[in-house]
């Protein structure tokens, strides 16, 4: 038989152990696993490892090329060209952040933010231009016009956003004489939809660009480059 300070000690041994055992497992659960937690995400040809959790990473052919210490790297958008792609990330007060991972032989990637939740991004990819413009929903990025690498114009209004994509080099025929112009198509992404709308008809213009105004939630005032005027309604975008 013990004595009985020495059973007493026993007891309080074991009464530390068992905190200390529940304490490690209430740690363990600070990050809670759910039905749908993948443990890797794929994004062709990248993966995220973990998910949903602060400090995860990019990798590439199981190799690491980006992590940010104190973010969650939620979606991947993988671009035209080998290594490089556009990214949504999340701090520890809950704030979106859209990324760009380039190659050090590429230019820096230039990010604008044209309202809340919705950015312009300029890249120079091997020697190659690319205008986007990219939405944040919830934990997914959107790309508003995947089929382009020429979107640019954007302008916000009440409604949504509205922006244009270079569709084609045209030859304008005015009194016998021609004159090179551009074909524009004008597209318009609505805050309380999902897709992107689209007006069915090009806009010829002398300059790849056109100057809008949103008139109010429904209208929108469009400059062309000889100083003609012309409105549009948001019903006319399908």
């Amino acid at each position: 038989m013990f004595p009985a300070w020495n059973a007493t000690a026993m007891v309080l041994l074991i009464l530390l152990g068992m905190t200390l055992w529940a304490g490690g497992l209430q740690a363990a659960e600070q990050f809670p696993s759910s039905p749908d937690h993948r443990g890797i995400a794929s994004f062709a040809p990248y993966s995220l490892f973990p998910e949903n959790r602060p400090g995860n990473g990019v990798y590439l052919n199981d190799n690491l090329v980006l992590t940010e210490p104190e973010v969650t790297l939620l979606d991947i958008l993988p671009l035209p060209a080998t290594g490089r792609f556009v990214y949504l990330g999340r701090d520890a007060q809950a704030q979106s952040s859209l990324g760009v991972y380039t190659t050090t032989a590429d230019r820096k990637a230039r990010i604008k933010e044209i309202t809340p939740g919705y950015f312009h991004v300029v890249m120079v990819l091997n020697g190659v231009v690319y205008k986007k413009i990219y939405r944040i929903l919830e934990d997914k990025l959107q790309d508003l016009l995947p089929v382009s690498k020429t979107a640019d114009g954007a302008v916000a209004g009440e409604a949504g956003v509205l922006f244009f994509h270079v569709a084609s080099a045209v030859r304008e025929d005015e009194n016998g004489a021609e004159k090179s112009a551009f074909g524009l198509r004008l597209h318009l992404a609505l805050y309380d939809e999902e897709r992107t709308r689209h007006l069915d008809y090009l806009i010829v213009n002398g300059l790849p660009k056109l100057d809008m105004v949103w008139l109010d939630d429904t209208r929108i005032e469009m400059g062309l480059s000889d100083g003609r005027k012309q409105v549009l309604s948001v019903s006319q975008f399908q």
